[in-house]
Order: C-alpha cells, then structure tokens, then sequence
C-alpha cells in the first residue's frame, strides 16, 4: 500500500471540494493511511493523541463526508463497521477469530471480468461492489 503525504491527501480533499480542517485532515490521514481497516473508534484513538478535545462525532460525520467524496468504504459487519480507504477492484480477506481484514488483489481480474458481464448485460447498473471471504489468517491458522 502506496503511503499517502499530508500534500497528496490535501489535493484529494481540494479536489472533491472538501472544506479542510487540521481535524479533518489528520482524520483523513489516518483512515487513508491504514492498511488495517480501522473502526472509527480506531481513528479516534490515533487521532485524539494529537487533537485531545476531537469528538467522536467528529469522526463519524468526517467518515461521512470522506465516503461521500468517494475517498474511504465503510464495511458494515455485524459488531462495528470498518473502513477501507482502497477503492481498487479487491478481496478483503476478513479473519473470523481475530477479525483482522486484508486486501488481496489476487482474483481482481476475474471479479473484473465478473463485474463487466453484469453491466454489459444491462439487467443491473453496478454502484459499487464489494468482496469478501471469510476464513483464518495465518496467525490464527497456525493456532489449530
């Protein structure tokens, strides 16, 4: 995962018209720089160390706003959403005991293929996708 400067998330946030806040850039930062799929609650501890009076309601509207612009995926599971900042065609690959979540690009070009017969059908307009497997990490498989 390609980290991304201050500058670089800055241009972003510009560039989809996103108003910019020391808070909602630092927000920003974490969510897009984090290859593990943080809860908002997650962003908020990292966040917070910098900005001790930072609410969590300011964590969830700026999500809010970052998914609007198209900039982060929040991934409803049962217990508490997660947040993928990775908009590419993937696999997350999500550990049932440990619940941690990893992209895998392995299989993109057929969930492409995949992706292209649906919309060339003209049965359904595709907004957005996602794909999920459900298994152990290789830590947690090692424990049985």
């Amino acid at each position: 995962m390609d980290v991304l400067t201050t500058l670089d998330i800055s241009k972003k946030l510009r560039d989809q018209g996103i108003r910019l806040t020391p808070q909602r850039l630092a927000i920003a930062e974490v969510v897009i720089n984090s290859a593990d799929h943080p809860t908002a609650r997650d962003i908020y501890a990292r966040v917070r160390e910098f900005f001790p009076y930072l609410t969590l309601a300011t964590i969830y509207s700026t999500l809010s706003i970052l998914e609007t612009a198209g900039l982060v995926a929040q991934l409803p599971f049962q217990k508490e959403s997660r947040y993928d900042s990775n908009n590419t065609l993937h696999l997350n690959l999500v550990c049932t005991k440990c619940e941690s979540i990893v992209d895998c690009d392995s299989g993109s070009s057929y969930l492409s293929r995949i992706k292209k017969k649906i919309q060339d059908s003209g049965l359904f307009q595709i907004k957005y996708q996602r794909f999920d497997i459900y298994g152990l990490c290789e830590t947690c498989s090692k424990q049985f």
